[in-house]
């Protein structure tokens, strides 16, 4: 995040969507959770990882891995 003027209009309904990423590595696991679309969590992760300039997560043998980012 650059400045102010970016976190004002940053959607903290993502933030939800992240953490439940973060807790299943698995964007279909937290889909179902959320009762919402792979589709849309993935459209909340591409939104994330441009906000954040950063992948977030990236691929693994068994689903996905957060980066140094998405840990802190």
């Amino acid at each position: 995040m650059a400045n102010l003027y970016d976190l004002k209009k940053f959607d903290l309904n993502l933030l939800v969507i992240f953490e439940c990423i973060y807790q299943h590595l698995s964007i279909s696991k937290a889909a179902e959770t959320l009762y919402i679309t792979p589709s849309a969590v993935s459209q909340s992760l591409q939104r994330l990882r441009t906000q954040f300039n950063d992948p977030l997560f990236i691929r693994s043998g068994k689903g996905i891995t957060p980066t140094v980012t998405g840990i802190n």
